[in-house]
């Protein structure tokens, strides 16, 4: 017969000791732990230290020592950052302030292991199962300084599952009481989210556009519940970005005026700031981009011209409305803007009476135009000239390079901050870069790895619109999802 010693009250919740064996009872914020929660789903959510015993036994994260024996507990690795989807900006309250957000930039190395042995006709290195039928964009939320649980999340649907890392199972997370997270209407390439490791809570939280404006969704994996607050009062229209610690998003009710709205970490609201656009000029955001932040400014590219905050000198911050040039119009699902190696950022667009594409300046009010010979696919600062790498403005042209002929193509899906590294989708198409995105046909494709030493194709397969493949790193690894693809591939970190 079990014998319950005592309880443990702690920061991580509510440990029984039975045994000699301590469960998790209670999570952090007071909620039952899940049935579907094994103990080891438990302690590798909450990174549990651990004794040498084969099989181990856990602890509550806070012990260092062993209770019965004195000697020192071991530690799970210490996790390699929060990743926020699309593009695996780090949790905002990890500062990193001076880098871009937005961009097809991530601070993770991406550096593939056992690199020399990858090809073309090589298997991936681990795989997992999709969650049931849905458009995911995966989150790998940090819950303590060890523990990372990766979390899917439906925005047209409001739907969460999270991954129980010891069960290798999805589980549904409800909403507590009442709580549900309202849709979104955004585009796949607009769309975009936040996270922050540490707050109020005992972990993460997740800050994404819906149609009831800003959703901060505070996630209890342990329990499989999550508590929401929304803020705005109106749908949004772009995604939210960290700029100047806050989070911001536009927001448009009806054919109302657009405000833009910033809240704290903990989702109180901070600013309301209504745009008001030059006269006789109409703001239409029913196409719109990806935001970028970077240096005094964040900007949403739309249909009509340039949504932007701009941070003044006295530390307050207004919001301003940029038209395009004459007869210029954004391209919008061409990869992301170019940041200059000066910190300028600029959209690539296409000159209607000129029949060419440009690249105009965006992290200021006054346009600057340059026009391009072809049109290049970018990633923040890396873009590809047909299929060749350079880190040169993608209106100017290198000087002994010449792939126009090629029938193939690259669209760089990720570049490291952190290293040289890019991981592209390599396509071919016989009508060219921008009719290739018209197709609804399956097509073959190919991941490749590009640094300053390597080119190394590592997986192939076929799928109708390959560019909707997302990447996320998560567990030491670099996992690739497509909604229709049977399973989500992965690739060890090096």
């Amino acid at each position: 017969m079990k014998e319950k010693d005592e309880e443990w009250a702690l920061p991580s919740g509510v440990w029984a000791l039975t045994n000699d064996a301590f469960s998790l009872t209670k999570t952090a914020c007071g909620r039952p732990v899940s049935a579907h929660a094994s103990g080891a789903d438990v302690a590798a959510v909450l990174g549990s230290t651990f004794d040498d015993q084969a099989p181990p036994k856990f602890y509550p994260p806070e012990f260092e020592f062993s209770p019965a024996t004195g000697k020192p507990l071991g530690k799970p690795s210490p996790i390699l950052g929060g990743w926020a989807p699309p593009f695996g900006n780090a949790s905002v309250d990890s500062g990193g302030y001076s880098d871009a957000r937005g961009l097809r930039r991530t601070p993770h190395a991406l550096v593939l292991g056992d690199l020399k042995s990858r090809s073309a006709e090589g298997n991936s290195d681990d795989s997992m199962e999709n969650p049931p039928p849905g458009e995911y964009q995966f989150f790998s939320v940090p819950f303590g300084a060890s523990g990372a649980t990766l979390i899917a999340l439906d925005p047209l649907k409001g739907t969460l599952f999270a991954r129980l890392p010891a069960s290798r199972t999805w589980r549904p997370v409800e909403g507590v009481g009442r709580a549900t997270v309202a849709e979104c209407s955004l585009p796949h390439h607009a769309w975009r989210a936040e996270i922050i490791k540490d707050g109020t809570g005992p972990g993460g939280a997740l800050f994404v556009a819906t149609q009831v404006g800003l959703t901060r969704i505070a996630i209890d994996v342990a329990s499989l519940t999550y508590e929401v607050f929304d803020v705005g009062s109106a749908p949004a229209v772009g995604a939210p970005i960290a700029f100047d610690n806050r989070v911001w998003v536009p927001l448009q009710a009806g054919n109302g005026p657009i405000r833009i709205v910033g809240v704290d970490l903990e989702g109180t609201l901070e600013s309301d700031l209504e745009v008001a656009p030059p006269e006789g000029v109409n703001i239409d955001v029913s196409e719109i981009g990806l935001p970028v932040s970077y240096g005094r400014a964040v900007v949403w590219v739309c249909e009509s011209g340039q949504l932007r905050v701009q941070k003044q000198t006295d530390g307050g911050a207004i919001a301003t409305f940029s038209p395009w040039p004459a007869n210029v119009q954004p391209c919008l699902d061409f990869g992301s803007p170019y940041l200059s190696s000066s910190g300028q950022l600029w959209q690539v667009c296409f000159n209607t009476a000129t029949d060419r594409y440009v690249w105009v300046r965006i992290d200021i009010p006054q346009a600057e135009v340059s026009t391009a010979t072809t049109l290049r696919l970018c990633s923040g600062m890396v873009n590809f000239r047909i299929k060749s790498k350079t880190t040169m403005p993608p209106w100017e042209e290198p000087e002994h390079t010449d792939d126009t002929a090629s029938n193939d193509f690259v669209i760089p899906l990720l570049e490291s901050s952190a290293s040289d590294v890019v991981i592209g989708l390599r396509l071919s198409s016989e009508a060219g870069i921008a009719r290739a995105f018209e197709t609804k046909e399956r097509m073959p494709y190919a991941l490749c790895y590009d640094d300053s030493h390597n080119e190394v194709t590592f997986f192939t397969s076929t799928a109708a619109e390959p560019w909707r493949i997302r990447l996320f790193v998560h567990d030491h690894k670099l996992w690739a999802y497509h909604s229709r693809a049977k399973r989500i591939e992965g690739w060890n970190l090096a």
